[in-house]
């Protein structure tokens, strides 16, 4: 979508241009404008190409908040949670039962299919007048001999065409068109035959002027560029300008030659009349007779006081060098690019997370803009601007994920997988006689026991449904079934020390300890303390979308001297 904004500007900027420059022109000759539409066109052909070879300049544009978008492509890359603390808790997270569907289709999409839709009706449309032209050639019948081939080659020659034409006879009775690059073709009604010889002089003239101009080609080109930019009203306007400069500039030929404008307009009125009486083909050529441009000609052919002079070489140099110029440099203009980070959110079983907040923000401007992710897990921020942010995930369950990425001219695609977040216990330990009493045995028995059933339980429970469907985030929090609290150690407690430590725990699969860590410690002796408590200690199973999981859990402790 921004590449077509990008285009479709330095497109308006290039024959925004070149239209004005025929505004001002308005007492220079016709031939001189139509080649300044001309040379604009080819610059607009070739714009795409240059954009990608011509070294850019930037043009410095102010700030522009995020803007967000409906949900876009997948991701690609894969950001992995670094910080093992992050503040998340444990809980039973229970999605909404919504089913995986579709996902919406994005702005840019829209707007990209619109695009490629009009090009392509555009651009059929091209194609059949070219079948058309082919097949109004291949019904016509070619004249070889005879006055009208005699008055083309005279005037060819006078007129500087040196190509072979072909000179052709159909079945309408007033369509007078030309077409054709290496082997132009002229097409003449079948009543040429019987027109007087000042008539036939006039048409032909007229014709072979295009084929001399190259205005069939020129015309081609401006097709071309109306099909890509159909959306584009200046490029319509510049288009039909450019067919209307044609004409002119080959009107000019024939009275240049010393035709009478009266009798010049008279020929033209006449064949138009009798075109009105049958609606013409759409033909990418230029023809001689069209209604909607019939009264703007008559008028520039009886003003005396026109330019009616053909371009010179050195005209046609400067206004080539001046528009090329302009050309290159709109093609190098390069504002602020904006770029599109999208992606997906995952949990730690690859399954997608909907409803997900995922914030941006800007290191440069401090700019903030949350999205959710959709029913899909997706997101999309569109509209931003290069340099560094930091983007963050944050939903219920899961250790919160804050990540640098960088923008630097191109669409971003990542994969966010969060992973369970810590369970957080807190521990006091007192010096002297404890009050806690710890289970019996057959307490601790009967304990795992219950975790067991609970698990098998869940575990049939996912098989009958099929387990969580694609759809992550739906978690079962771990319950401790046995616990121990730790022995304050003599030596410390009749010492009067105390102190706070902090523990990582990994409860596994099973509801057992399999590892603890310390992360700040105390004294070495109330570390080891803590430690062989909380190794003894005994969860029910954690579930994530009907999987066993391990999670993280943070223990602090304290131990408190009594006086």
């Amino acid at each position: 979508m921004i590449f077509i904004a990008e285009h479709s500007l330095r497109i308006s900027l290039l024959v925004s241009a070149a239209l004005a420059g025929v505004a001002l022109m308005r007492s220079a000759s016709a031939a001189l404008r139509h080649w300044l539409l001309v040379v604009a066109f080819a610059g607009a052909a070739a714009m795409p190409l240059l954009t990608l070879v011509v070294p850019s300049w930037r043009v410095a544009m102010p700030p522009r908040r995020l803007a967000p978008a409906p949900i876009a492509a997948a991701a690609s890359l894969t950001i992995m949670p670094q910080d093992p603390d992050a503040s998340a808790t444990a809980t039973d997270v229970r999605r909404p039962a919504v089913e995986a569907g579709n996902r919406t289709p994005t702005f840019g999409a829209v707007v990209f299919a619109l695009w490629i839709g009009g090009t392509a009706v555009s651009a059929a449309l091209i194609v059949a007048g070219l079948v058309r032209l082919k097949g109004l050639a291949a019904g016509a019948g070619r004249i070889e001999r005879g006055r009208i081939v005699d008055q083309a080659s005279a005037l060819a020659r006078d007129v500087g065409v040196d190509r072979p034409i072909a000179i052709l006879e159909g079945r309408d009775p007033a369509l007078v068109v030309t077409w054709g690059a290496a082997r132009p073709k002229i097409l003449l009604p079948i009543a040429a035959r019987s027109w007087p010889d000042d008539r036939l002089r006039v048409v032909l003239r007229h014709e072979l002027a295009h084929i001399r101009r190259g205005d069939w080609l020129a015309q081609i080109v401006g097709e071309v560029v109306r099909a890509v930019n159909w959306f584009n009203p200046i490029v319509w306007l510049a288009c039909a300008r450019l067919r209307l400069e044609g004409e002119h500039a080959c009107d000019d030929v024939v009275l240049a030659a010393g035709v009478d404008p009266a009798e010049y307009a008279a020929h033209l009125v006449d064949l138009a009349r009798t075109l009105h009486l049958r609606r013409p083909p759409r033909l990418p050529a230029p023809a001689m007779a069209r209604l909607s441009t019939l009264e703007g000609r008559v008028s520039a052919m009886l003003n005396h006081r026109l330019d009616r002079r053909p371009i010179t070489r050195a005209a046609q140099a400067a206004t080539a060098v001046v528009l090329a110029s302009l050309t290159l440099s709109i093609a190098a203009l390069a504002g602020q690019r904006y770029s599109r980070f999208s992606g997906i959110v995952l949990d730690q079983t690859n399954a997608f997370l909907p409803g997900v907040t995922v914030t941006l923000t800007s290191a440069d401007t401090q700019a903030r803009h949350e999205v959710r992710t959709d029913r899909t897990g997706h997101f999309e921020f569109v509209g931003l601007p290069d340099g560094d942010y930091t983007v963050s995930a944050l939903e219920a369950g899961f250790a919160r994920l804050n990540e640098p990425i960088r923008i630097a001219g191109r669409d971003l695609e990542r994969t966010i997988q969060l992973q369970l977040g810590s369970l957080q216990e807190t521990i006091r330990v007192t010096s002297g006689p404890s009050p806690w009493t710890p289970a019996s045995a057959d307490k601790r028995a009967e304990y795992r026991q219950s975790a067991q059933n609970q698990r098998r339980d869940i575990m049939e429970r996912c098989a009958a449904t099929g387990g969580s469907g694609g759809m992550g985030g739906n978690i079962k929090q771990p319950t401790k079934v046995v616990d121990v609290k730790p022995r304050y150690p003599e030596r410390l407690s009749a010492a009067k020390i105390g102190g706070t430590l902090v523990l990582d725990a990994v409860i596994g699969t099973d509801g057992t300890v399999t590892g603890v860590n310390v992360v700040t410690g105390a004294d070495p002796e109330l570390d080891a303390a803590a430690i062989e408590a909380v190794r003894q200690w005994e969860f029910s199973t954690t579930f994530l979308n009907c999987t066993p999981v391990d999670v993280h859990m943070k223990v602090n402790v304290t131990f408190i001297a009594q006086p």
